[in-house]
């Protein structure tokens, strides 16, 4: 049974000029590697098939780059568009490792109430975000507390005027 979609073959993985017609005119696509556990963590490069190669060569992509599909996903993911006379520069989204306080990341957490909370930002803003939301609830909490304590002040005084 032949399906109704198929997808676009994998191109050559030596095969540089892949998808050149969506540049920029007078531009290069960067292949920077963006694992943080790898050694060449940062590094670009300027030749698809040289960081395709790095992909099977490093044990730190062998998990997620096991097939040449995986790591057309992943060059597609990474890559960007820079100018071949320019110094070189970092990745967009590029987290040093030098700076890790202002990376920003995707979290999630449980707030006071057990919903989740899912947001992006430095684990400072994350941290920032966390207190906020606990200090919100707290004072629901505490609002709660004055509100029943209110009623039952209402109702006893309810009593007290219908008995006299």
């Amino acid at each position: 049974m032949t399906s109704l979609f198929s997808s676009p073959p994998v191109p050559s993985e030596l095969d540089d000029e892949v998808d050149e017609a969506y540049l920029p005119v007078g531009h290069i696509w960067a292949y920077p590697c963006k694992l943080p556990s790898c050694p060449d963590y940062g590094k670009s490069w300027q030749l698809r098939s040289n960081f395709l190669l790095h992909l099977q060569e490093q044990d730190a992509h062998r998990t997620s780059s096991t097939t040449s599909a995986a790591r057309r996903a992943i060059e597609i993911d990474w890559r960007y568009t820079t100018d071949p006379y320019l110094p070189p520069r970092a990745a967009p989204d590029f987290r040093s490792r030098e700076a890790s306080d202002e990376h920003v990341w995707v979290y999630s957490f449980k707030d006071g109430d057990g919903k989740v909370v899912a947001d992006m930002g430095t684990m400072k803003q994350m941290e920032m975000h966390r207190t906020s939301l606990s200090l919100q609830a707290e004072r629901k909490t505490e609002a709660r507390r004055y509100m029943n304590a209110l009623y039952r002040i209402a109702n006893l005084f309810a009593v007290i005027v219908h008995r006299y």
